[in-house]
């Protein structure tokens, strides 16, 4: 990334030198900047790929059962092995070609326990190891069999008054209370700017028809940090904190509004670069968000619709370490799904997603070094939020339109062995809102706004209820802002075993 700042020589005894400082440091950004961006982008946009599979897999995890004994202790678990291929054939700088494929076969082992007492008190917990074997040479990051874990994945201890109120006796209120701690996954308003795993304190206080959350809550440690151009620290140290309201008082719409801050705890640190000598880094912003889900006019049309601005404070590159450049940045999404009343449980969508951008973050939307240009304002949404935004390009919702077209049903559930089985497709049109701007994919060199086409078909089928196989198959044909217009693939298979 770089800037578009200039320097401007009076003296025609200068012209010269110029010209060569410019060819110098061209050389530079393609020995230096451009392959470290692709690298992150390239790690970025696979944890995207995963965590679009992997999201069914974490709400099955997530949303345990209820438990009806009084005191009872459970616990269980899941493996899945899966296997990924991903071919991209890109040209990845001048005169430098390689095939781009690259193979993973993946295994996922969690191991839960859940204790319940009386409906009231709640303690959960989840542990995760994984293992990537890739194939040779064809990792993201360089490291071709690779253990992740164990980690703590969630632990939690949750409580509801009203639930205590029933276990013993009490007369219910139209006041209530619930508090849950730990390790969890925080969702504000649909989650287009906070949608995240956390440590956080999450509390709600019910009265009628309205609920008002608050949030305190801080990053895990093994986190991603959104800026992956900080020199030997790219894990994030964060921490949040926020409100939102919702209210249940209208029978087919639930209306929201909310308030959230990340704090970025390296924010002002100065690292040295070996390329660019001394930078500042750091990210602190607020959210103000409002939005609405339900149902639009007929029972089986349902909608959601968020709109949410971006405030606050970011570094520019190459700038003054004492310069602070303004945040002003915003993102909207609307979906309308239609469930069709039919025997197949057939659902038909349409989403439309719009992040802004940043004219002259030439190189990447997130990160400071080759990021903003210094004495300007930092128009690039950058959210910890989550939508699906397709398998193969899989960008972040920054400097990113997006209309995505879904259909799914269970075709033959009217046979036993087949009741389960799931199978969709996904249409992806893909824009820029800022067409000089950069979006996560690094190889989107060109000033254009068409980014290209995304399409992905998927099977879901629960053969019993403990056995689960899963197929997805994406391509994305690139628009005018790729200079290679080669199509990239990509091939999952994975059987889930619940035990």
């Amino acid at each position: 990334m770089n800037s578009k700042g200039r320097v401007i020589y009076n003296s025609h005894r200068y012209k010269g030198i110029w010209k060569s400082w410019v060819i110098f440091l061209c050389l530079l950004f393609f020995a230096f900047i451009l392959p470290a961006n692709q690298l992150h982008a390239q790690i970025t946009e696979q944890s995207q790929r995963e965590r679009s599979l992997d999201e069914p897999f974490r709400l099955l995890m997530d949303e345990q059962a209820p438990l009806n004994r009084r005191a009872i202790f459970d616990w269980g678990g899941w493996f899945r092995s899966s296997y990924w291929a991903y071919d991209e054939d890109v040209r990845r700088g001048p005169d430098q070609k390689e095939s781009g494929f690259h193979g993973l076969r993946r295994q996922q082992l969690r191991l839960w326990g859940r204790f319940n007492l009386d409906q009231v008190h709640q303690v959960y917990a989840r542990a995760k190891l994984d293992y990537y074997d890739w194939n040779h040479g064809s990792s993201f990051d360089h490291n071709d069999s690779d253990w992740e874990g164990v980690n703590l994945e969630r632990l939690w201890y949750d409580f509801r008054l009203s639930r205590a109120r029933l276990a013993y006796g009490s007369t219910p209120d139209e006041f209530d209370l619930s508090f849950r701690v730990g390790r969890q996954y925080v969702e504000f308003g649909t989650g287009l700017a906070l949608s995240i795993p956390l440590d956080a304190i999450l509390a709600s206080a019910y009265y009628g028809d309205w609920q008002l959350t608050g949030l305190a809550a801080m990053s895990i440690p093994s986190t991603y940090n959104v800026d992956q151009s900080i020199p030997d620290n790219q894990k994030e140290s964060r921490r949040y904190w926020g409100v939102q309201i919702n209210y249940n008082g209208r029978r087919d719409h639930e209306p929201f509004v909310y308030y959230f801050a990340q704090e970025d705890q390296d924010f002002g640190m100065v690292r040295s670069d070996p390329t660019f000598g001394d930078q500042t880094f750091g990210y602190d912003s607020q959210y103000i968000g409002l939005g609405s889900r339900g149902r639009f006019f007929h029972r089986d049309l349902q909608y959601t619709c968020e709109l949410v601005g971006e405030f606050g404070k970011s570094y520019a590159f190459a700038a003054d370490p004492a310069e602070q450049q303004n945040i002003h940045a915003w993102a909207l999404v609307t979906e309308l799904r239609y469930l069709i009343p039919d025997k197949h449980f057939s659902q038909l969508a349409v989403e439309y997603l719009l992040a802004s951008g940043d004219s002259d973050r030439r190189y990447s939307p997130t990160n400071t070094i080759g990021g903003n240009m210094s004495r300007t304002r930092d128009n690039s949404f950058v959210g910890w939020g989550y939508l699906d935004t397709g398998l193969v390009l899989a960008p972040r919702m920054s400097n990113l339109g997006m209309v995505r077209l879904d259909a799914s049903t269970f075709p033959v559930n009217d046979m036993d062995i087949f009741r389960q089985l799931k199978v969709g497709t996904s249409l992806y049109l893909y824009h820029k809102q800022q067409s000089e701007g950069a979006i996560s994919d690094s190889l989107s060199l060109k000033d254009s706004s068409f980014l290209g086409t995304g399409w992905d078909l998927y099977s879901d089928w629960r053969l019993t209820s403990d056995l689960a196989w899963m197929i997805a198959y994406g391509i994305f044909l690139p628009g005018d802002a790729f200079s290679s217009q080669s199509s990239r693939h990509l091939f999952f298979t994975g059987l889930t075993i619940g035990f």
